[in-house]
């Protein structure tokens, strides 16, 4: 689905009750990778709990009264950036246009700082889905992580 006005959704600040539904979207091995650079498939019970921190705002996105998107926003201080992470669809709603709206969403979130210049999001391995996502919301790529095997991509923010 690349029409994102098709595509019904809205985010509300996550909740530990979701801890469990989150983590059952982590349906591989690569998926795990491709998330949170994890290893160990299965990812422990507690994986989205450690996601959890002061400085990170995590949300869902919800359609027809239900979960189908999570994701949390990192303040990078030293960037005067917002940094999305933690990307994740539900499986069986993948490729209909929830993982781009969410990051459509997270970006119009994250804009919302004015000390905020740029949008930043960092892909780990090779999803082609994950890319898809973030091309199709405006995101450029900027070049390899400097951390990991991936890529790392912006978005300016247009104030």
């Amino acid at each position: 689905m690349s029409d994102l006005s098709k595509v019904k959704a809205d985010i509300i600040p996550y909740s530990a009750e979701y801890s469990r539904d989150v983590r059952s979207w982590i349906d591989s091995a690569e998926t795990y990778k491709a998330v949170c650079r994890g290893m160990e498939y299965p990812p422990p019970e507690d994986v989205v709990d450690g996601w959890q921190r002061k400085e990170v705002s995590s949300y869902l996105l919800f359609a027809s009264g239900k979960p189908v998107a999570y994701a949390e926003l990192w303040e990078r201080k030293m960037d005067m950036a917002i940094e999305i992470a933690h990307l994740i669809v539900v499986p069986s709603k993948r490729s209909q246009g929830f993982g781009t709206k969410m990051v459509q969403l997270m970006y119009e979130r994250g804009c919302q700082k004015k000390s905020i210049i740029k949008v930043l999001a960092s892909l780990f391995g090779d999803s082609t889905d994950a890319l898809g996502c973030f091309t199709k919301a405006g995101f450029e790529i900027l070049g390899t992580a400097n951390y990991t095997t991936g890529l790392k991509l912006a978005k300016m923010v247009d104030k």
